[in-house]
């Protein structure tokens, strides 16, 4: 067996006891960790301290709720490095020896936008206190990378923080069940905005206030408000343009609908019904029967993009539900009309499952499937290439009638993803004299790109006779519905005129005459050898009767 030599056994205690003083002899080493230009204390940042000049990893800490850290090291030169997300990385080297260290380490903020949100309900009053909104599925999908950035599922807390980065498009969904989903896009750096929020109506501080080193960073304090699902709240469709007289779904139209497709598909626990308005000008079966036609085709656009049509019901209100005083004969603005002719969603249904939030599909599924289908994330509101904000939507109240305009206005209605009014196209005739409508519905239209501005298609004009008419006339159609003036009963005349019996039917005619040898004479060389079911008839004082 081979002896160790003894001087070998003196010198093992002796390395001991040097190792055990090195490492007893350790310095204290605190600091703190905050951001340039003094803007406040950084939690939670990673602390890695090397022993030079090998790189060994001596600490490996994260910074205190007040910026903080602290360890103990043994005398000699060290790297110290800094990490925080959406920070640089921050670097400094010092020694060790036997006094006391303190580092003071300033990290910069990478380009981007801190984004502090806090939920909360949405007040009905301005004087009452609302509740914080606690348990809501929260995420953030990067659509420039196509990835999530975040994910919060039952969200213990009413707030949460993200930082949004240049050159970056991101989609925000908060859910909760009982409430309507917001949906909002934030635009960073990018598609002409250096930061645009849409969906959020107030930001604090303002954007321009808030922006910093070139416009290249910043934050934002966010109240997101959440509406809570009630049975007979109205949201708002904005700016639905039909050609005059129709109801075909324009490509305008349809970016619009696609909205309603959006807040349906994010919103799967609600039933709705969509309703179109009318003003008063025009004759108001006209207008019932149109706003009819409007809101099916509507409709029918938004079930062909994939909404379960057990989930969306159309109605016509017409005129019946005017939101001012702009009632039949009563002199107003283009505007004050402007505020009556809208599209509204109205909510039929509410899903009470409190656990239907374990069958939504994902903010990420949602966007594969709206990509699937074609449709493009929508824009920026704003093209301009200085800092927006989000205006808040303006909301209308609607009674049940004209009747009880001032005294009985319906729920307040609410604005969402950019929903407000609809509207005639602004260069086009408005239908003050009813034109035609055909009888029947046809088919639901589909979305065409017209290559010239529409115009009106015929040069008929469209009168209804006088309640107190007399004279002579030539009928040459009948019909259940008023007609539309592209129905081929009414040939190429000129001038056609309407009345609606007793009987609820609707007659047109051709001519009018204050003899009956004028109508005769009109009805055998011009009508009858196009319509042998024309018929000539005699109006006194508005009571009508067949003449040979």
């Amino acid at each position: 067996m081979r002896k160790t030599p003894f001087p070998a056994l003196l010198l093992l205690p002796l390395c001991f006891l040097l190792f055990i003083q090195k490492n007893m002899a350790q310095t204290p080493v605190e600091g703190y960790v905050f951001e340039e230009n003094n803007r406040g204390y950084l939690r939670q940042a990673k602390i890695l301290i090397l022993e030079m000049p090998g790189n060994v990893v001596r600490a490996d800490t994260f910074t205190d709720e007040e910026g903080r850290f602290a360890t103990l090291l043994p005398p000699g030169e060290y790297r110290m490095v800094a990490k925080k997300d959406i920070f640089f990385d921050a670097e400094q080297t010092f020694k060790v020896g036997k006094e006391k260290v303190f580092l003071k380490t300033e990290m910069q903020r990478r380009p981007g936008y801190l984004f502090d949100v806090t939920i909360a309900e949405a007040r009905e009053n301005p004087e009452v206190v609302v509740d914080a909104v606690q348990g809501a599925w929260i995420e953030i999908f990067n659509r420039t990378q196509n990835r999530p950035e975040l994910v919060l599922q039952n969200h213990p807390n009413a707030f949460f923080q993200h930082t949004f980065e240049r050159g970056n498009h991101y989609t925000i969904l908060i859910r909760k069940p009982g409430f309507i989903a917001k949906r909002i896009e934030v635009y960073v750096n990018i598609e002409g905005c250096i930061l645009c929020v849409d969906g959020v109506s107030t930001l604090s501080p303002g954007v321009t206030e808030n922006l910093t080193k070139g416009n290249e960073l910043g934050t934002l304090l966010a109240n997101i408000e959440l509406e809570p699902a009630k049975i007979d709240k109205r949201i708002q469709i904005q700016n639905i343009y039909y050609d005059f007289d129709k109801w075909d779904i324009r490509p305008d139209a349809a970016e619009r609908l696609d909205r309603v497709v959006t807040l349906m598909n994010d919103n799967p626990g609600l039933t709705v019904e969509l309703g179109s308005h009318t003003d008063s000008r025009g004759n108001d079966d006209y207008n019932m029967v149109l706003s009819g036609k409007r809101a099916a085709a509507a409709v029918a656009y938004i079930v062909s993009q994939g909404v379960d049509s057990l989930r969306i019901t159309s109605k016509g209100y017409g005129e019946s539900q005017l939101v001012n005083r702009c009632r039949n004969g009563v002199a107003c603005t283009e505007e004050e009309h402007q505020q009556n002719r809208r599209t509204e969603l109205r909510i039929t249904g509410i899903s009470r499952d409190s656990l239907e939030y374990k069958r939504w599909p994902s903010l990420e599924q949602i966007i594969q499937e709206e990509e699937s289908k074609g449709k493009k994330p929508p824009k920026s509101s704003s093209s301009q290439t200085q800092p927006q904000r989000a205006k808040p939507t303006p909301t209308l109240e609607a009674p049940p009638d004209k009747s009880a305009m001032a005294e009985t206005p319906l729920e307040k209605d609410l604005p969402a993803a950019d929903i407000l009014e609809e509207e005639e196209t602004p260069d086009m005739s408005h239908e003050e004299e009813p034109a035609m409508m055909l009888a029947e519905m046809a088919a639901p239209p589909s979305v065409t790109t017209p290559t010239t501005p529409p115009q009106p298609e015929l040069s008929q004009s469209l009168k209804e006779l006088a309640k107190n008419h007399s004279g002579f006339c030539v009928e040459i159609a009948q019909s259940d519905t008023l007609l539309l003036a592209s129905d081929a009963a009414f040939g190429d005349f000129e001038e056609i005129f309407w009345h609606k019996n007793n009987d609820g039917k609707f007659c047109y005619f051709a001519g009018s005459f204050d003899t009956p040898a004028k109508a005769r004479s009109f009805f055998h060389q011009t009508v009858k050898p196009r319509n042998e079911t024309a018929r000539l008839v005699r109006f006194s004082k508005g009571k009508k009767t067949y003449f040979d």
